[in-house]
């Protein structure tokens, strides 16, 4: 049953009717539809209206269907075509002053958002020239399956859609990536298994492109390094996608145990554990992911490679560490003991 507060079409989100207008028109708008509310006779025109502001919620706020009107530029014109002839039944209704002012700010917001498609696809064939040579066309993502599943962490906050999501296969093609996505003016979140709670992979602009690192998931050799009191310091060389659970399963091979331990060991990635500084129950032990390692690579807009982290002191500059050593005091396994 619907609500009757609710006038907007397809609004089944917590969002008010008034949030909406507000997110797509403004203020000013805002206070003069509702204004023009307790002056309606029929209330033809203003179904007509709350339906065209219905309809542009659900294309911005579905990127199936966003990316669908961009892809068929045909059917967006026959469907913006509609949205235009029902604003001009409006305009022959009007009898309020008022009422040209909204129909003048919805057909500039529908122009705005048609260029804005226009251009969405024209930025999508750019980045993929720009791109394709450095990772391969295959490793480029504008499907709106991937964007969602890309828009936030476990924190589930979402407010933009990334442009596109980036796989690089290899360690080697990160720098000539970050240097062109940086000529290209464009903003990068690195992103591993996205179960973040703190919002850090979550795109907070329009212009933002996410590296995602799971095909980054090589494990070099533990090699044991130097005598800690009665035990030794281990060192694992591991690559930023590497899922936790595998790192551990790997010192446990050896039988040895593997400091950081966080709750979602079976899904997070090393570089993720290293962004938002994991610990888990064994951080009283061993400490926090910061505390125990140090990179023996990172990737920089120069297009070298660096030994540490570059500090990044102005937006532009970017530094996406792509492999670290783990030098973790890893203890031997100890078997439990037989009840008598």
């Amino acid at each position: 049953m619907r609500d009757p507060e609710r006038k907007i079409l397809y609004n089944y989100t917590s969002a008010t009717d008034d949030r909406i207008i507000l997110h797509l028109f403004g203020s000013d708008i805002l206070t003069t539809v509702q204004d023009l509310e307790a002056k309606k006779r029929t209330g033809r025109s203003a179904r007509l209206l709350y339906r065209f502001m219905g309809d542009l919620f659900i294309i911005e706020r579905n990127p199936f269907l966003f990316q669908e009107l961009v892809s068929h530029p045909l059917r967006r014109k026959d469907l913006f075509s509609e949205f235009k002839k029902d604003l001009a039944v409006i305009e022959q209704a009007a009898r309020h002053s008022d009422v040209f002012q909204v129909l003048d700010v919805c057909r500039r917001v529908l122009g705005d958002l048609d260029r804005h498609m226009a251009d969405q696809s024209l930025f999508q064939r750019k980045l993929v020239r720009a791109l394709g040579p450095v990772i391969g066309k295959d490793s480029i993502y504008f499907d709106p399956f991937t964007l969602t599943a890309h828009a936030t962490d476990a924190t589930d906050w979402r407010r933009f859609l990334p442009k596109a999501v980036l796989r690089p296969d290899c360690e080697s093609q990160v720098p000539a990536l970050i240097r062109t996505i940086h000529e290209l003016g464009l903003k990068i979140i690195p992103r591993g298994g996205g179960t973040g709670l703190t919002g850090g992979a979550t795109p907070l602009t329009r212009d933002c492109v996410m590296i995602n690192t799971e095909k980054l998931n090589r494990i070099g050799d533990i090699t044991p390094l130097t005598q800690v009191g009665d035990g030794t310091c281990y060192a694992m060389e591991v690559q930023a996608g590497v899922i936790t659970q595998d790192a551990k399963d790997a010192a446990h091979e050896q039988g040895l145990i593997f400091a950081t331990d966080p709750t979602s060991a079976w899904a997070c990635t090393i570089g993720g554990n290293l962004a938002e500084n994991a610990g888990g129950k064994t951080a009283v032990l061993f400490g926090t992911a910061w505390t125990m390692c140090f990179p023996t690579g990172s990737s920089c807009p120069t297009g070298v490679s660096a030994p540490y982290p570059a500090r990044i002191i102005r937006e532009e500059k970017f530094c996406l560490l792509t492999r670290w050593c783990l030098r973790w005091p890893m203890k031997p396994v100890r078997k439990s003991r037989p009840l008598h």
